[in-house]
């Protein structure tokens, strides 16, 4: 079983994905990665790829079965919701107790943090133990595309 998410074609071939693919192949991808750019689709597109290769098994450890990463029962996201699109202390922590079990079909874990810069402030303070130290075999991808408000 390999990969099936593509990269965005606009970073397929570059350095930076080529640095990502073999970081993931030596099982050295860091536990946090902070995307940041321009366009949201890109972010997000980049995301799902890194997580479709850590979760369905290019790094070495096969997965037992192959899910999308949207739909995987080991990729967890957490975005913005409510009027003021902001991140909240709550959900923040439901993530936190979802990335805390063990993984249910793949190797590790993925959370996907959309818009991370929208958390409020509670929501930070819940996040930052869980950002200082993961829970094991977990990588944490957060989105952004302001750098700046974090």
């Amino acid at each position: 079983m390999t990969a099936v998410t593509p990269w965005p074609p606009a970073l397929a071939g570059t350095p930076a994905v080529a640095v990502i693919e073999q970081a993931i192949a030596r099982q050295r991808l860091s536990h946090s990665l902070l995307l940041h750019g321009d366009d949201p689709d890109t972010l997000v597109a980049v995301a799902l790829a890194i997580a479709d290769r850590l979760l369905n098994g290019a790094a070495g450890a096969r997965a037992v079965s192959t899910f999308s990463p949207d739909q995987h029962p080991d990729c967890f996201s957490l975005r913005p919701a409510g009027k003021m699109r902001q991140i909240s202390a709550d959900a923040t922590r439901d993530l936190i107790a979802k990335v805390q079990v063990s993984p249910a079909v793949a190797p590790r874990k993925v959370a996907i943090l959309h818009e991370v810069d929208r958390m409020n402030t509670a929501a930070a303070n819940v996040f930052l133990k869980t950002l200082e130290e993961p829970p094991a075999h977990t990588t944490l991808l957060l989105l952004t595309t302001r750098p700046y408000a974090l």
